[in-house]
């Protein structure tokens, strides 16, 4: 389900950012700890967006199965 999370945020921002993210690295090194990582990608020209987080907040929910 890891990949199905990191597609989704790779669609929404781009493959770019899901490489040089802190979720990918944190996945990477085994650490499982990455909703923090994952909900701080909610910015829309450099301000945080309401319905972006709402979203990171609804596929971390659906997606990630600890």
């Amino acid at each position: 389900m890891l990949t199905v999370l990191l597609g989704a945020l790779a669609y929404n921002c781009g493959p770019g950012v899901v490489n040089k993210s802190t979720v990918l690295k944190k996945l990477k090194a085994g650490n499982r700890d990455i909703f923090k990582s994952y909900v701080s990608h909610c910015r829309y020209k450099g301000k945080k967006h309401k319905g972006l987080y709402t979203r990171r907040l609804t596929e971390f929910a659906a997606l990630f199965i600890p």
